[in-house]
């Protein structure tokens, strides 16, 4: 293989809102990786609560530590800065020396896509960026995690995006997802492969990869190729079904992928909200719900009335609880309104 294909040139893409200690901590999980040939940019997206100037200084104070192990294995340190504004347009160039750690305020928040979107353009300004790691915030990677990902990416150059295992950062034996998952057209709905299953159980990866309609959007490692071929993310949808709407597509184009190998620990949806157990807040019942049927009017429109009678349903749910605000918000959700906590 060529230097390239054996260290390829790949950056990690981190969204902060208003979450800095965790941020932080995924930050230097990523600075703790295996693959040499890596930078980080960390995206703050207009968080106005002091988030940018705490990763910032957070990540300053305890990268020294990490640079030291990575020089004693014979790799290139991190060199923090910070972009704004301006600097946005003309960002400093990398060098030989040191690796890019960047933290940098996007000025808005235009949501998940938005804010990746906007890190990943400043990655592969670089011209050698082969790949882009979408990372959550609220995760933590194995340190071997990117180069395995990276290894089933080299095995078959059709996968676009290649998703990891996912568990679930405080029952790290148990999966939150195998790579992502798929749609079921049948009941207009999405649901993760693998969730719930033993971290430690055997797994037939090509079995999972026939099943994925998408890729987990907290680690998706994506291919420079597809970005250039297919596009961005589409910010029309601010939070949730970002990434199926980015499978349907590329596909044809590009395949999905599962690395087995790669593990990476999730704590899910910390800043806004999201929960696999218990309620959601309403700002993530909202996006769901809207991004829902606004993917399913986009893609597969002959879809929306099997989606009605669940939404129904959550309705009438809310209704009988007494939670009126809760009922309204579902609906103005799913016609495409705005969302309004009050």
């Amino acid at each position: 293989m060529t230097h390239s294909q054996a260290n390829p040139r790949t950056a990690a893409i981190i969204l902060n809102w208003r979450a800095p200690a965790d941020t932080i901590q995924c930050a230097l999980s990523a600075a703790r990786l295996d693959h040499e040939n890596l930078d980080i940019i960390v995206c703050d997206n207009a968080s106005d609560d002091g988030s940018f100037e705490a990763i910032r200084s957070g990540l300053a104070e305890r990268l020294p530590a990490i640079n030291q192990e990575r020089t004693d294995r014979g790799m290139r340190p991190f060199v923090v800065d910070a972009l704004e504004d301006a600097a946005l347009d003309a960002p400093p160039r990398g060098d030989d020396v040191a690796r890019r750690l960047w933290v940098v305020q996007t000025g808005r928040n235009g949501g998940y896509a938005a804010g990746n979107n906007l890190g990943a353009r400043l990655a592969l300004a670089e011209p050698d960026v082969e790949y882009v790691w979408i990372l959550n915030n609220d995760t933590l990677v194995e340190q071997d995690a990117l180069t395995r990902l990276l290894e089933r990416m080299a095995d078959d150059p059709a996968i676009g995006i290649c998703g990891a295992k996912v568990v679930y950062l405080e029952k790290p034996d148990v999966v939150q997802s195998l790579g992502g998952g798929r749609f079921l057209r049948g009941r207009a709905r999405c649901e993760l492969l693998g969730k719930g299953a033993s971290a430690d159980a055997p797994v037939d990866a090509a079995a999972i990869e026939a099943q994925l309609s998408y890729v987990n959007g907290a680690a998706a490692l994506v291919r420079r190729t597809l970005i250039e071929t297919v596009g961005y993310m589409d910010e029309d949808y601010f939070l949730y079904w970002e990434e199926i709407d980015w499978a349907v597509r590329a596909a044809g184009r590009f395949r999905l992928g599962y690395c087995d190998a790669a593990k990476v620990y999730h704590r899910v949806g910390m800043s806004i909200g999201t929960s696999d157990e218990g309620r959601s807040s309403m700002l993530s019942d909202f996006y769901l719900t809207r991004s829902k049927f606004r993917f399913l009017r986009r893609h597969y429109p002959g879809l929306v009335v099997l989606a009605l009678p669940n939404l129904a349903r959550a309705v009438v749910r809310e209704l009988r609880a007494g939670r009126r605000e809760r009922a309204r918000n579902l609906l103005v959700a799913a016609a495409g309104g705005r969302y309004s906590p009050n």
